[in-house]
């Protein structure tokens, strides 16, 4: 919730002759200090930092995934704070992170852009205080958002099905017998995390070779074409599909059984997907979305670049895709180490 208004004698003050931090500045030390297996032995040798800098380049180093968009928003959002507030890292109180995160939602920062923000706030103390950096965690106070109801689980995990589950459903439609088609269709889906809309569109043309591989040129939201790499499982299942319907190039890849030259509708692919997921796995609740979070959120579990996973979901923003970088932390959590021993 968010804090109760305060006095501005209940402030500290700002720093009167701040000087604000150049987040350019600290994204060009971050890219050199890279090629250093310790941040401190980088930091040592740079006597220009200053101490909010070194703070920050703590931070990044220890969160770095190989994603530099990622480290590009948490240097936004962090270096914001500083400058909005005017304040040192240990300076900084509770309000002056609410104040600033009321600041970004008045400036029509959209929730779910909000929320990153507040969840980059909150890891940066965390990781200040266990690195006994500071003794107080000003950001305490941020909860994390349950989306009130809607998203559930970071990255939709609630929304999404475990490598066991797919497997079983996999199998398990091939002994129920279910049309080949339907099998190739969903091993399409989760393969290539499309939308249900994008891949009933899908006609033969649109698999090409491109440079030595296999690709699906796919018009994605708002018109957007983008070109979907089609993982081998998922290439032979096609080859073998089309061996069996000897299509024209214009044909869709997924036709309506009963329609020769016609797709699948949209609705229809619904339905075969809860009648599937019914049967096989028990699962009345999964709907095709469900195959494009599964997707993402096991490539991002599997150590996948987050600008990797942007391309192929054709998210319009990275904050989107960190969703799934979230919920693939939840899959592999620390404390799972215990389970070796």
């Amino acid at each position: 919730m968010p804090l109760p208004a305060l006095s501005s004698a209940q402030h500290p003050k700002a720093i009167p002759d701040w000087a604000p931090l150049d987040r350019k500045r600290v994204l060009e030390h971050f890219m050199l200090s890279r090629d250093y297996e310790n941040i401190a032995e980088y930091i040592s040798f740079q006597s220009d930092l200053l101490p909010d800098e070194r703070v920050i380049l703590f931070f990044l180093h220890a969160v770095y995934a190989n994603s530099t968009k990622t480290i590009e928003l948490y240097a936004l959002y962090i270096i914001g704070l500083f400058n909005y507030a005017k304040k040192s890292f240990n300076q900084l109180k509770a309000w002056d992170i609410d104040a600033y995160l009321r600041h970004l939602t008045n400036k029509g920062l959209k929730p779910s852009s909000r929320n990153t923000a507040a969840a980059t706030l909150r890891s940066f103390f965390r990781h200040l205080v266990d690195s006994g950096v500071c003794t107080v965690n000003p950001a305490a106070f941020l909860k994390r958002k349950r989306n009130d109801g809607k998203g559930s689980l970071p990255g939709h995990l609630s929304h999404s099905l475990g490598r066991d589950e797919l497997e079983r459903l996999f199998t398990g439609m091939e002994e129920v017998g279910a049309p080949f088609r339907d099998i190739v269709l969903f091993r399409v889906l989760f393969m290539t995390g499309l939308r249900a809309e994008e891949a009933v569109s899908l006609k033969w043309m649109n698999v090409i070779n491109w440079q030595g591989r296999w690709y699906l040129d796919v018009l994605g939201k708002g018109s957007k074409a983008r070109r979907v790499y089609l993982p081998q499982k998922a290439q032979v299942a096609l080859e073998e599909l089309r061996r069996h319907t000897s299509p024209r190039p214009e044909y869709p890849i997924f036709e309506n059984l009963r329609h020769r030259g016609r797709p699948i509708s949209r609705h229809g692919l619904y339905a075969l997907v809860k009648k599937w997921s019914s049967l096989v796995i028990s699962r009345g609740d999964v709907s095709p979305h469900w195959f494009r979070h599964s997707c993402f959120t096991q490539l991002a579990s599997r150590g996948a670049r987050l600008e990797s996973i942007q391309a192929l979901a054709g998210h319009a923003n990275i904050q989107t895709t960190m969703h799934y970088n979230e919920a693939a932390q939840l899959m592999s959590p620390a404390s799972a180490i215990f389970d070796e021993e």
